[in-house]
């Protein structure tokens, strides 16, 4: 499976990339979880449809790395004292 890793203005953005043409003008993804920096907030997504426009970078990801990432977010806004 294809993971993707992409940065837009409302946070990061990890899941399954589903296969595309370029004529598309969003991205289809699934197994999705968010990460929103300001709200301090992950959310987790059967599917999402993110539009080409917002997307401020992107990177592929194996899905052990996409694991330990969406694990560092988990320790960083739900450790305990």
């Amino acid at each position: 499976m294809n993971k993707l890793l992409l940065i837009t203005a409302a946070g990061y953005i990890v899941g399954i990339h589903a296969t595309e043409t370029e004529k598309t003008p969003s991205i289809l993804l699934s197994d999705v979880y968010i990460n929103n920096p300001a709200q301090r907030l992950i959310d987790h997504f059967e599917s999402l449809e993110v539009a080409k426009e917002q997307i401020i970078g992107h990177k592929k990801l194996s899905t052990e790395d996409a694991k330990d990432l969406i694990s560092r977010w988990q320790a960083n806004y739900f450790t305990t004292s």
